[in-house]
């Protein structure tokens, strides 16, 4: 034996170390509104890749706030209502006549000058007329694509559009 392992031993006292308090979870709130569903799809999939860098214990929640376009929209010509869901949908009287009579009319395109003389009642107006209230209608039933743009042509309701038009005028 060597003379420093006899000469003296020491004695090691092991007191416990506290617990560390669990560290408080990072949220991270993202808003991707607008935009092509193909996009939001590659920033969902970024958002996991970096959390899968995180490590284990890192977890990622996807929750999405933004409507439901698979909800049916019903139109009552006799109370001249639009609803989703439940909740009415605040048209124009244009932006509503326009939605109901291609509704009245699926998979049939129409150019502006009939959009026109169908809907409001009249030619005099410019086509951009019609462009605009497709545009506010797209917006105010947030689906840019309940409407289908036939270029060269006019327009006409998407074929996936769920519209029902319930009674009669």
């Amino acid at each position: 034996m060597s003379a420093l392992a006899v000469a003296h031993p020491r004695r090691v006292h092991l007191r416990p170390v506290p617990a560390l308090p669990p560290e408080p979870p990072v949220t991270v709130t993202i808003s991707i509104a607008g935009g092509a569903a193909e996009g939001r799809t590659r920033v969902l999939a970024a958002l996991r890749d970096l959390v899968d860098a995180a490590g284990p214990g890192a977890e990622v929640a996807v929750e999405s706030t933004e409507p439901d376009h698979g909800s049916p929209i019903h139109l009552d010509p006799r109370a001249r209502t639009a609803l989703r869901d439940g909740a009415q949908l605040d048209l124009s009287r244009l932006e509503y006549d326009l939605l109901l009579f291609l509704a009245r009319h699926p998979r049939q395109v129409f150019s502006r000058s009939q959009l026109l003389a169908q809907v409001w009642g009249h030619t005099h107006t410019t086509n951009r007329t019609v462009d605009v209230h497709v545009s506010r209608l797209r917006t105010k039933l947030d689906d840019p694509e309940v409407v289908t743009t036939v270029y060269g042509l006019g327009y006409r309701l998407a074929d996936d559009a769920k519209i029902t038009v319930t009674g009669n005028e």
